[in-house]
């Protein structure tokens, strides 16, 4: 139930902007796991792989997740910060959605690297 009350909540505008402020080195962190999963051809010289286009796609995938989670959790929030409810738990699953990004970039990278 929205609170009617003319003030904001300090800590909930606090914890939003610390997780969306947060939410910033998580993307980096993804987008740079996402770009080492070109390593992974390093043996494509002497044994069968997968294609290499799947590391862009991985670095694709990191870059607009990012994108859409970051600025979707910021503009709900402020919704909801407007209206005077909760926001940190919008911040809160964004970050928690951009670490599950990792292991799917990492799976989406894989693919490029040899076949066994």
């Amino acid at each position: 139930m929205p609170d009617t009350s003319d003030n904001l909540d300090g800590g909930d505008l606090a914890a939003s902007i610390l997780l969306w402020v947060l939410h910033v080195p998580l993307a980096l962190l993804t987008f740079v796991v996402a770009a080492f999963t070109a390593f992974v051809t390093d043996p494509c010289g002497y044994e069968p792989c997968g294609d290499p286009r799947w590391t862009q796609v991985a670095d694709a995938t990191a870059i607009i997740a990012a994108i859409v989670l970051w600025t979707g959790s910021l503009a709900l929030g402020i919704r909801r910060l407007r209206r005077r409810d909760r926001a940190w738990p919008v911040a809160a699953w964004a970050c928690a959605l951009q670490l599950l990004m990792i292991p799917i970039v990492i799976a989406i990278g894989n693919q490029a690297g040899p076949v066994s």
